[in-house]
């Protein structure tokens, strides 16, 4: 079973340059995978194509805040993750202030909704 695909919106200011939003790319989806394990949807290994969606956007000049990064993460909402939703949160807060990202904040978002996700239809066959 993979996990219903956590959406994540990263919110930078100017302190965190590109170097640090790749890294924050590489470690988020095992990261927040890891977090928001639960019996319902569990942690089978690293994220596959399709299982986690990030986007980033950098602070535009009316956004009021002082945090230098805000992670926002929304996926499925479970009995078993509201239960410990605050530890959730600060498991990865407190994994990405090790990164040096300077003032962070998450806001784990567990909500009802549901995922679909496709493309067009791949042929395999040769043309003629």
């Amino acid at each position: 079973m993979r996990l219903a695909v956590p959406l994540i919106d990263v919110t930078y200011d100017d302190t965190v340059g590109d170097s640090l939003l790749r890294r924050l790319g590489q470690v988020l989806p095992d990261l927040v995978s890891e977090a928001v394990d639960c019996p319902e949807e569990p942690w089978t290994g690293p994220p596959r194509a399709g299982d986690i969606e990030i986007r980033f956007r950098r602070k535009g000049a009316f956004d009021v805040g002082s945090l230098n990064v805000v992670v926002e993460v929304r996926t499925k909402r479970f009995e078993s993750r509201l239960a410990d939703r605050q530890r959730r949160a600060d498991l990865i807060r407190d994994r990405l202030s090790s990164l040096g990202v300077g003032k962070v904040g998450v806001w784990l978002i567990l909500a009802e909704g549901a995922w679909s996700q496709g493309g067009p239809a791949r042929t395999t066959a040769a043309k003629a």
